[in-house]
């Protein structure tokens, strides 16, 4: 939980701190105090820069996954409904428990192949079975040869969908980007350490403070950076909506 870290790392900072006033006399940190001071303004407005952009940025990305899943549902949802003109209503039915399954399995198995970034190997077969079934309808009138173009083009806007959906889902922040962070954070979190204030306790209560405020960020940071796991996930509701719909 983000919590028992944040609450652990304020422990831990506190700690530091305590142990520092111990060893390191406060009169040579009163005197640096101007000097770290100036430090932490201009290492903490760059921190602040850097991790406003990591923040917009995770949550573009989770939101883009979360419309992505929304967007693949509406075209499924479209697909099954012009299928419902056809008049071999058996093709018809075939769409429907395709879709239903790959739903399914899509439901049940991708959010944990896409959090390792892996591809679902049996969403990827239920979806193949699904084009198939598109593909194969039977056509019986001219009035079927109508409908079926339009069902290749809704099946079209569904591989669209999906593998827009599947790219996103696959992005992260760039591992060089995300220690240049966490570097960024220790050394901030240094100047915290080693500011010299008077009260003992007032500078512990200082630096816990600024240990869990590092650490809630870059845990958030990092739990959004991948929407299919830890404390902020996105939702396959919007599919299996339209499969209870359809169905």
């Amino acid at each position: 939980m983000i919590y028992f870290r944040v609450a652990g790392a304020m422990a831990v900072a506190g700690a530091l701190r305590l142990l520092l006033s111990s060893v390191l006399p406060l009169e040579a940190l009163h005197v640096e105090v101007h000097g770290v001071a100036a430090y932490l303004t201009v290492v903490g407005g760059l921190y602040g820069i850097m991790a406003a952009f990591l923040l917009f940025v995770v949550w573009e990305q989770f939101n883009h996954v979360q419309m992505g899943l929304e967007k693949e549902a509406s075209a499924l949802e479209d697909l099954c409904r012009v299928a419902g003109f056809l008049a071999e209503r058996d093709s018809a039915n075939r769409i429907r428990l395709a879709l239903r399954r790959y739903v399914k399995v899509t439901e049940s198995d991708e959010p944990q192949q896409l959090a390792a970034r892996q591809a679902s190997a049996i969403a990827c077969e239920s979806f193949a079975a699904l084009t198939q079934a598109v593909r194969g309808a039977e056509l019986q009138t001219q009035k079927d040869r109508v409908v079926y173009d339009e069902l290749l083009r809704a099946l079209a806007r569904v591989m669209e969908a999906r593998d827009e959906r599947l790219t996103v889902s696959a992005t992260r922040v760039p591992e060089t980007l995300w220690n240049m962070v966490v570097f960024v954070s220790v050394v901030l979190f240094g100047g915290f350490l080693a500011l010299g204030i008077h009260s003992v306790w007032l500078s512990i209560l200082l630096v816990a403070a600024a240990a869990g405020i590092l650490t809630f960020l870059l845990a958030v940071i990092k739990d959004m950076d991948n929407p299919f796991a830890g404390v902020w996930n996105v939702s396959y509701a919007p599919m299996t909506d339209v499969a209870a719909r359809v169905g």
